[in-house]
């Protein structure tokens, strides 16, 4: 969808002319009338983008938790389900804190390159 430059409704990106205000949008030799239109999202669109980065975030947040707690019992020697003492809490709170850090670091990232991988 675009605005029409002289009324800012909504028109189709192929649109010649408004329907809304009657004006031509291009000229006889396919030029653009007036400021350029501005390309708009439609908000499912951008609800459905909202999804996409909460759901890419969350896979990332969880997948660093776990790979973490696989970490704290190999190398560390720590439980994975083990919170009988303070800082065994306080250490999956901290991994927990650095994997939602990690996974909003790396997101962004991510959205950019399927965007521009699909187009």
């Amino acid at each position: 969808m675009k605005k029409c430059p002289f009324c800012s409704k909504l028109l189709q990106v192929s649109a010649h002319h408004c329907h809304h205000c009657s004006s031509n949008l291009i000229d006889m030799d396919g030029n653009p009338i007036g400021k350029p239109a501005e390309i708009v999202i439609a908000p499912e669109l951008e609800k459905l983008e909202l999804g996409i980065k909460i759901s890419i975030t969350v896979f990332f947040t969880v997948t660093f938790f776990i790979i973490g707690l696989i970490f704290s019992s190999s190398i560390l020697g720590m439980s994975i389900l083990e919170l009988k003492s303070l800082s065994s809490i306080f250490f999956h709170l901290f991994l927990l804190l650095i994997s939602i850090i990690g996974a909003i670091q790396l997101s962004p990232p991510v959205i950019k390159w399927i965007k521009a991988f699909l187009g």
